[in-house]
C-alpha cells in the first residue's frame, strides 16, 4: 500500500497510509504525491488538489476562506486534507509545499514561494523554543551579537532577559518590541526599507551598513542546510542580508530545527564551513551530525522534552 509519512508529537516519523490504489506509485515529494493522488481521493478532496496544482502561489499565501471558496469546499476540509498527508495542519502542509515546489521552481521564483511567518510561528514550536533557550545559554564573553530574523530567532530574542547587557543589532522589528522590555541591552536598527510582511528591515542598505561594523556572534536561521551546498533561504534579499551578517561577525551559531536539514537548496547564503555551532533538536539525522562534526562545526542536539544538550557531540564555542 502507500504510505505517507506522519510526525508524532514528539517529532519522531510514523507510517500512515495513504489514498490511491495500491498499485498507485507515490512521489517522494509532497508535489509529487498530490498529483498521484488525483483521481483517486475523494471529490472534496480532488476540488483542493486541482485548485493547489493550477494556483500553488494562492495556496500558499491566501487566507484559508479564500482557499475554501475558490476550490468550493468547506475550511474544514482544507484542514483534513492537510492532516491526509501526514502534516498537523495547514502551517506544516504548506511548509512542506514550499520545499516541494522548490524542487521544480527557478530560483528566480523562490520568493514568491517563501512560506508565510504567520505559518512558520506555528510550526515545530516546542523544538524551536528549546532550541532557543539552550541557544540563549551560549552567550558568554560576547559584548556584541546580531539576530537574525525568523520564529526561531524571535524566540531567542525572549530569552535574553537574564542576560548582561550587549550591543544587538537586528533587522527584525518583532525582535526590536521584544528587546524592548529588557533596558541593559543597546539595540541597534541597521538602515534599510521595511518590508511590512515579514515586519523586518531588507535592501541593500543593510549591507553598507555593516560593511565598517564588527560583532562577535551571528545568530542565525536558515530554510535549508545541506553539508556540500551549504546555508540557504527562499528569498535571495534574506540570503545577500545573511551573508554581509556573516562578514560583519566573528563566530555563526545557526539556530535550525531538524526539518531544516535535507530539503532543498535554495537562494544560497553561505558555505557549511563558514558556520561555528549548529543548536537543533534530538530528531537530527546522527549521521548529519557526525559529517557537520568531521567538518569542524560543534553541534548541539537538544532535547526537546527536557530542554537539555544530549549526550554526544562535541561541544565547541
Amino acid at each position: 500500500m502507500s504510505r505517507t509519512t506522519r510526525r508524532n508529537d514528539s517529532g519522531t516519523n510514523t507510517a500512515q497510509p495513504a489514498a490511491g490504489p495500491p498499485s498507485q506509485a507515490v512521489a517522494t515529494d509532497l508535489l509529487g504525491r498530490i498529483r498521484a493522488d488525483i483521481g483517486h481521493i475523494s471529490k472534496a478532496f480532488g476540488r483542493i488538489a486541482n485548485y493547489l496544482v493550477a494556483d500553488p502561489d494562492s495556496f500558499m499565501h491566501a487566507p484559508l476562506r479564500t482557499i475554501a471558496v475558490g476550490a468550493g469546499v468547506s475550511e474544514p476540509s482544507i484542514v483534513r486534507y492537510c492532516k491526509h498527508y501526514g502534516c498537523k495542519g495547514v502551517p506544516e502542509f504548506r511548509i512542506e509545499l514550499a520545499k516541494s515546489l522548490a524542487r521544480e521552481l527557478p530560483e528566480f521564483r523562490l520568493n514568491l514561494i517563501a512560506p508565510n511567518v504567520s505559518d512558520r510561528e506555528q510550526v515545530n514550536v516546542i523544538k524551536k523554543r528549546s532550541i532557543a533557550r539552550y541557544a540563549a545559554t551560549l552567550i558568554e564573553r560576547e559584548r556584541s551579537i546580531i539576530i537574525d530574523s525568523g520564529s526561531t530567532l524571535r524566540m531567542f530574542a525572549s530569552q535574553l532577559g537574564d542576560t548582561r547587557g550587549l550591543s544587538i543589532l537586528t533587522a527584525d522589528l518583532e525582535i526590536v518590541n521584544l528587546l524592548s522590555h529588557y533596558k541593559q541591552h543597546e539595540v541597534i536598527v541597521p538602515a534599510g526599507t521595511v518590508r511590512y510582511d515579514t515586519m523586518s528591515i531588507g535592501g541593500r542598505f543593510i549591507e553598507r551598513f555593516l560593511a565598517e561594523m564588527h560583532f562577535d556572534t551571528f545568530f542565525l536561521g536558515a530554510d535549508a542546510i545541506d553539508l556540500r551546498l551549504g546555508l540557504s533561504t527562499f528569498k535571495e534579499e534574506e540570503a545577500q542580508k545573511n551573508a554581509a551578517m556573516i562578514r560583519a561577525s566573528d563566530r555563526v551559531v545557526v539556530l535550525a530545527d531538524s526539518s531544516k536539514f535535507g530539503t532543498p537548496s535554495l537562494h544560497r547564503i553561505c558555505d557549511i564551513r563558514n558556520v561555528h555551532v549548529v543548536v537543533t533538536d534530538t530528531d537530527v539525522d546522527p549521521v548529519l551530525v557526525q559529517r557537520l562534526e568531521d567538518l569542524g562545526v560543534a553541534v548541539h542536539c537538544v532535547d526537546a522534552r527536557t530542554g537539555q544538550r544530549a549526550a554526544g557531540g562535541r561541544r565547541g564555542k
